[in-house]
C-alpha cells in the first residue's frame, strides 16, 4: 500500500479551545525564553560578549558551518534510507530539498520540531497520510539521539569529574537506559503509542519494520555517528575560534547535553535553556560566561545561517510537491 492513499487520521484543524491551550503554550515558552536570557545576561559582561564575537576568527565560523551543512547532507540520507521500508519512493535529491526547506521553516515554526511538520507533509502528500511519514521523522530524531549519545559516553568517559555528581550520574544513567528500551520498543509500544496519538492508527506490523528488518536502521545509526562527529567538530572550530583551550573530550559531552537541553519543551525552540546549558557545562571546566554565551551565540548564528540555505531552496526551486 502506498502510504500517500493511506487515510490516515483527518485534516488535522483544531478545535477553538485546543487553539487557546497551544497559544498560551507558545506564550508561556516565549516567557521562559526571554526570562532565561535576561538571567543570562544580567550576570556577564555583554560589552565582552559583543567584543569576543566581532573577534573571533571567521574563517573558523565558515569551517564550522561547512561542518553543520555536510552533516544535514549526510542526515538526508540517512532519513531517505528510513524512508525507504514505508513505500515513499522519492530522489535523494528531493528529500535533500525537503528537508532543508524544513530546517528553513524550523527558524519561524514554533517548537524545536516545527520544521518536522513541514517535512511530513512535503513527504506525506497530504495532512491525511502524515502519520507514517511523521515515524519515519521520529525514527530518524531517535536513531540521530542514539548516535549522539555514543560520544555523549566517550567525553563522559574523560570528563565526569568536571560534572556535578547528580548531572554525571543522571547522563550516565539515560546511556545506559536509552539503547535496552530502543531494542525492546516493540514490547513497550502500548504504553508509549498512548502518548503519539498519531501513531495509534498505523498498524503495529507497519510501526515495527525496522525492528523486523533492522538493515535501514543499523545503517541510519552508522550515518549518525558521521552526522555527531561533523556537529563535534563544528564546535571544536567555533572554541578554537573564540581561543577556548578545552579537550575534544570536552566537546564530546558539551555537544549532546546543550542538543538535549534545547529539546526540553519549556521553550521556544529551546532558546534560553540552550544558552544556559553552554553557560553551566563550559563554566564547569573553568570557562567563563562571556566565552561561553558567545560560543552558545556563535552556534545559533550558524544554524540560522543554515536554516536560511533551506529558505534559499524554497524560493529559488519552485514548488517542492508535485
Amino acid at each position: 500500500m502506498n502510504p500517500r492513499e493511506n487515510p490516515g487520521t483527518g485534516s488535522g484543524k483544531l478545535s477553538g479551545n485546543e487553539a487557546a491551550r497551544k497559544w498560551a503554550v507558545l506564550a508561556l515558552k516565549i516567557v521562559v525564553s526571554v526570562s532565561a536570557l535576561v538571567f543570562l545576561l544580567t550576570r556577564m559582561d555583554l560589552r565582552e560578549t559583543l567584543g569576543l564575537l566581532a573577534g573571533s576568527g571567521k574563517p573558523m565560523w565558515a569551517l564550522a558551518l561547512l561542518f553543520l551543512i555536510v552533516s544535514q547532507a549526510v542526515t538526508t540520507l540517512r532519513w531517505h534510507i528510513l524512508l525507504l521500508p514505508y513505500g515513499f519512493i522519492l530522489s535523494r535529491l528531493r528529500v535533500l530539498k525537503i528537508y532543508w526547506v524544513g530546517l528553513f521553516f524550523s527558524l519561524f515554526l514554533p517548537g524545536i520540531v516545527g520544521g518536522d511538520v513541514i517535512k511530513t507533509y512535503y513527504v506525506a502528500g497530504s495532512w491525511r497520510a502524515a502519520p507514517t511519514a511523521l515515524f519515519t521523522l521520529i525514527a530518524d530524531r531517535t536513531i540521530g539521539v542514539a548516535g549522539m549519545l555514543v560520544y555523549a559516553a566517550v567525553g563522559l568517559a574523560f570528563t565526569w569529574r568536571a560534572l556535578p555528581l547528580w548531572l554525571s550520574a543522571g547522563v550516565a544513567a539515560m546511556i545506559a537506559l536509552f539503547y535496552p528500551v530502543l531494542i525492546y520498543m516493540p514490547r513497550l509500544s502500548v504504553p508509549l503509542l498512548t502518548l503519539v496519538g498519531k501513531l495509534r492508527n498505523i498498524p503495529g506490523d507497519s510501526l515495527f519494520i525496522y525492528w523486523r528488518h533492522p538493515l535501514p536502521a543499523l545503517k541510519g545509526w552508522g550515518l549518525s555517528l558521521i552526522v555527531h562527529l561533523c556537529l563535534v567538530a563544528a564546535h571544536v572550530a567555533m572554541g578554537h575560534s573564540l581561543g577556548l583551550q578545552l579537550p575534544v573530550s570536552a566537546y564530546l559531552l558539551l555537544y549532546p547535553l546543550t542538543s538535549l537541553a534545547a529539546f526540553i519543551p519549556l521553550s521556544l525552540n529551546g532558546i534560553g535553556l540552550r544558552e544556559g546549558a553552554y553557560v553551566y557545562i563550559l563554566g564547569r571546566f573553568g570557562v567563563a560566561p562571556e566565552p561561553a554565551f558567545s560560543l552558545a551565540i556563535m552556534w545559533f548564528s550558524i544554524v540560522l545561517a543554515n536554516g536560511l540555505l533551506g529558505g534559499a531552496a524554497y524560493l529559488l526551486g519552485g514548488r517542492i510537491k508535485g
